[in-house]
């Protein structure tokens, strides 16, 4: 056995350095160098072999992506696409890297941070109930950390009625909740008795960050994560209009029809925010890395699992503070969020144990990157 490895050893490096150009390619023959040696030039060559596949497999997803994706593993950026035009059929509005992309629910894991930073502070209580942030709240037991865990069993503002919701003009937060104070439409469960993922309970976190910071969101938001992050082409929808000179991406349904802003549209800290992958790398390294946004002891938290119910059951869906979470049989502990909005369809991934970040935006619903993820994950942690 011991026989097999020294030649394994001995005659893959000259395998990997037939296939890829080194770097650092060593300045003697290979077979006078000593193990540990060996070992440094197949890692190289590995890790090249590897860059080369990831840039040879972008190459081919981006033949059906319309949106830009980035992958980086410890923290330097492997590959950098963008793909197609802003909206479909105008070929004279290509998207760039710093298109911005209405980012769905990755709007939540944000919103969560600027959550846990007020928690931080002292300004906001995981505990609090939602009687302190909202007077007359007709729902009782519902907490903060309901809100940020998707326990709390409050309806899905997506299913209320039309009419409920002002006519003529983009409905707001406060229409959320002037809505939940009017018509009381019935909860899903008892707070934390179920976990189900529900679009209000970031709407109510968005407004609570509000009163208790005594800012609007966005400006909070921009002074307290934007800001530190280096991320200088992120806002929201309600700062769309202002931002002249920005690339844009229109969002399209599998029908490729443009999608108009209308409605629901109006609403955020569930969605609303707008970015790109250069952003959103700024992100992952102020958040993940740098610990600018919130302390590491809180990051740990926001990424671990937080929707445990009553009884200390576990639900089979696991959700930290504003993040997805899987525990893959395959590599362990990953770290995610899905975005899916009227055309808008993205992907954001942090494979913690060997430092994977990948995002892939698109504003064309055609399913370019669906099972992407895994591919990547293949190719850059495999053997």
């Amino acid at each position: 056995m011991k026989k097999s490895i020294c030649l394994l050893l001995t005659f893959l490096p000259f395998f990997l350095f037939a296939q890829v150009k080194l770097e650092n390619p060593p300045q003697k023959e290979l077979k006078t160098l000593s193990t540990s040696e060996l070992n440094k030039l197949f890692n190289q060559a590995n890790s090249t072999f590897k860059k080369t596949a990831i840039k040879s497999y972008a190459d081919s997803v981006c033949k059906k992506l319309n949106g830009t994706m980035l992958i980086a593993k410890d923290d330097a950026v492997w590959v950098k696409r963008a793909a197609g035009v802003k909206t479909l059929g105008k070929t004279d509005q290509p998207i760039v890297e710093n298109t911005c992309f209405e980012l769905a629910s990755v709007s939540k894991e944000f919103t969560a941070a600027a959550v846990l930073q007020l928690v931080e502070k002292g300004k906001i209580g995981l505990n609090d109930y939602m009687g302190k942030y909202f007077s007359n709240f007709p729902y009782t037991g519902i907490t903060v950390q309901n809100l940020l865990a998707h326990t709390s069993g409050l309806p899905e503002y997506f299913d209320f009625k039309e009419s409920w919701f002002p006519v003529g003009r983009l409905t707001t937060n406060q229409d959320v909740v002037d809505v939940l104070m009017k018509y009381k439409p019935q909860v899903q469960f008892a707070p934390g008795t179920k976990y189900k993922y529900t679009n209000t309970n970031y709407a109510l976190l968005a407004l609570i960050v509000e009163k208790a910071s005594g800012m609007k969101f966005e400006d909070y938001v921009r002074k307290n994560i934007f800001e530190p992050a280096g991320m200088s082409h992120s806002f929201y929808i309600t700062e769309r209009a202002s931002k002249i000179g920005y690339s844009i991406a229109v969002g399209h349904k599998a029908d490729r029809i443009p999608q108009e802003i209308k409605g629901l549209d109006g609403t955020f800290g569930d969605k609303g925010m707008y970015s790109t992958i250069n952003d959103l790398f700024a992100w992952k390294k102020a958040y993940f890395r740098d610990y600018k946004i919130i302390s590491k002891e809180m990051t740990d938290a926001a990424i671990s699992q937080q929707n445990n119910l009553k009884d200390n059951r576990i639900p089979s869906e696991l959700y930290g503070y504003g993040w997805h979470l899987e525990m893959s049989p395959c590599y362990g502990k990953l770290v995610y969020h899905g975005g899916l909005w009227h055309g808008y369809n993205h992907v954001l991934l942090y494979y913690p144990a060997q430092n994977v970040f990948m995002v892939f935006l698109s504003n064309y619903c055609n399913r370019a990157h669906r099972g992407q993820t895994a591919v990547v994950l293949h190719i850059i942690c495999g053997a």
